[in-house]
């Protein structure tokens, strides 16, 4: 086993010129001052088109925040208002982050994607075959469902909208409507395509790894969060605490149910 460390990259490093991300000298992507088209290039390896770069700036805005109420929203203000500075407020707020609110972005995309070649064939089939899949392991479906957008999630249409209108590929929207359309029919109610099934069938159509899908959130959500940290500690509310009336007390706990706990 080696003892030193050596890392081959193809991201970035320094030349004669000086830095260089992508092969492109720093100085001049400064000079450009675009952050989203920079982002994309150190991504992909690329530059977006002018659509490309406009959807992945808008990806960002739509999972910039969500309000305080859920746990990426009231979590790293609880934790400002202990004390910490804001890059653990910040830090906080990733670690709210899994499967059931803003991880499931990779679960949709790896769907998606093992769903797309038998698509090209029958996509009413396959995607039939993926819900009857998930229905005998009683797992759900990730990127489909939201707790408050029963019948559309507004973040999703106009996201979709927008790939279309900037003529982008539509496999994967086409694919993602086609699973939430007989996941109505298999469970008797609508689960929208939300933020997640959304960002998954996008990232995809731009060309981004599975790698980087759940991390695409994650940086939108953490950077929304820095205004909420911030006015946490500007409010001066002292540390957050759970009134009684919160917490229900159980001392045998095979009394307790998941959603009462």
């Amino acid at each position: 086993m080696p003892t030193d460390l050596k890392f081959k990259t193809a991201v970035s490093g320094h030349t004669e010129e000086g830095l260089e991300l992508r092969g492109k000298p720093l100085e001049e992507l400064i000079a450009e001052a675009d952050f989203v088209a920079t982002l994309f290039l150190a991504i992909t390896g690329r530059q977006p088109s002018k659509g490309e770069n406009k959807l992945l700036n808008a990806l960002l805005v739509s999972a910039i925040d969500h309000g305080v109420n859920p746990a990426s929203g009231f979590v790293p203000r609880v934790v400002a208002a202990s004390g910490n500075d804001i890059l653990t407020a910040m830090a906080s707020t990733l670690l709210t982050l899994g499967p059931l609110h803003g991880g499931a972005v990779l679960g949709a995309m790896q769907i998606f994607s093992q769903l797309q070649p038998a698509a090209t064939n029958d996509i009413e089939q396959a995607a039939i075959n993926l819900i009857n899949d998930y229905k005998s392991k009683n797992r759900r479906i990730p990127g489909f469902g939201h707790p408050v957008y029963t019948t559309v999630d507004p973040r999703t249409k106009i996201l979709f909208e927008m790939a279309k209108n900037e003529g982008l590929d539509l496999q994967y929207l086409n694919l993602a409507y086609t699973v939430e359309t007989h996941l109505e029919y298999a469970v008797g109610k609508k689960l929208v395509i939300n933020i997640d099934g959304a960002m998954a069938a996008l990232l995809l159509t731009l060309g981004f790894s599975l790698e980087v899908g759940n991390a695409i959130f994650g940086l939108a959500r953490v950077a929304g969060s820095i205004a909420h940290i911030a006015e946490e500690k500007q409010q001066k509310n002292g540390v957050r605490r759970l009134p009684e009336t919160e917490v229900a007390y159980s001392a045998n706990s095979q009394n307790l149910e998941q959603g009462d706990q």
